[in-house]
């Protein structure tokens, strides 16, 4: 129990001292042929569009149009979220198309149509229209996001880091950072994928999984602060109606499956386990027990596919430190795992 309280007084101290990513925009002037400048809707939605904050733009040229109806370049970034939210690659390719048509050199014209051909799994029709969109407009960071997602699919993983850097550079969020994070970790960059996830404030996954690299390296007590900090996060409604913590959490967990959680119950209760593990790795059977029942108490949907996370990750453990097999065996008695990857 003394070793308890000396890993949540040090928790205290990090949550009071931790290190904050500071999320800024490059503001500009620009002339708008309705208004002599644009509008800050305008100027902060663009923003949001160069970084995949599609909802966020579309409030934000709302916005602007109820200020001036006329506004040419918020009614055409109004088109621009509204194409994108198309849901079947049929319709969100007629509605590109159409803007194509209107403005080729439209930089987020060209990054959609890029991510059209992902989509399809035609990268190499991709790759143009990514470095197109960026020739037009090199502040697009998704463009340079989406460019890393290609190449790791094509096992470039090199190549993915540094489009990652690029993004990182021109808009250091949680998403590219955490994103950056896991190129180190394909390149066995283990020490710059911590510094990463280190760098990351407020965002739960990041925390959860730099505690998983912390077990590797047998800094129990670190994983530990790590967990209990994602778990306060995930616990804040403040923290977590931020656009990024609205996003799903994504798990690969082989070449053919990809796992999805989306609600918040999923994420806490993914977050529970995890540090349920580590409170086991420590010893500390109660706490082990005690967040297993804050699990069960969540009653998430698709528990399996939780589970199914977990077991890759267990077995992604043992891949890198084969001497937690045990502990893992033993944590399996104490909350059976139904599903494997």
């Amino acid at each position: 129990m003394k070793k308890r309280g000396v890993v949540f007084v040090l928790f205290a101290l990090l949550v009071g001292g931790g290190s904050a990513v500071q999320f800024f925009f490059h503001l500009q002037t620009k002339t708008d042929t309705d208004t002599h400048l644009d509008s800050n809707f305008v100027v902060d939605a663009t923003n949001f569009l160069n970084i995949g904050r599609y909802d966020e733009a579309k409030r934000l040229f709302l916005e602007a149009l109820k200020d001036n109806p006329k506004m040419t370049k918020a009614a055409w970034g109004l088109r621009e979220t509204e194409a994108k939210e198309a849901l079947s690659n049929t319709a969100f390719k007629e509605a590109i198309n159409v803007l194509y048509q209107e403005n080729p050199s439209d930089s987020h014209v060209n990054l959609f149509l890029g991510e059209f051909y992902v989509a399809n799994n035609e990268l190499d029709k991709a790759i143009p229209y990514f470095e197109q969109a960026l020739t037009q407009n090199p502040k697009l960071a998704e463009a340079h996001f989406d460019l890393a997602m290609l190449y790791d699919q094509k096992g470039k993983f090199d190549t993915a880091k540094s489009e990652l850097l690029l993004a990182v550079e021109i808009a250091p969020t949680a998403k590219y950072r955490n994103k950056l994070a896991h190129a180190y970790i394909k390149l066995d960059h283990l020490d710059a994928a911590t510094a990463e996830y280190e760098k990351i404030s407020e965002y739960p996954l990041s925390a959860l999984e730099v505690a998983q690299l912390y077990w590797q390296r047998d800094r129990l007590e670190i994983a530990l602060i790590r967990q209990l900090q994602a778990v306060q996060w995930l616990n804040d409604e403040k923290i977590m109606a931020k656009p990024e913590n609205q996003d799903p959490w994504f798990f690969q967990i082989n070449a053919e499956q990809t796992i999805e959680l989306t609600k918040l119950t999923q994420k806490k209760s993914y977050a529970y386990l995890c540090l349920s593990f580590t409170f086991h790795l420590l010893g500390n059977t109660e706490e082990a027990e005690r967040y297993i029942q804050e699990m069960q108490n969540l009653n998430a949907i698709r528990q399996v596919d939780i589970d199914t996370v977990l077991n890759a990750v267990f077995a992604a453990l043992v891949q890198k430190e084969f001497s937690l097999l045990p502990q893992i065996e033993s944590f399996k008695k104490l909350y059976p795992i139904t599903a494997t990857p």
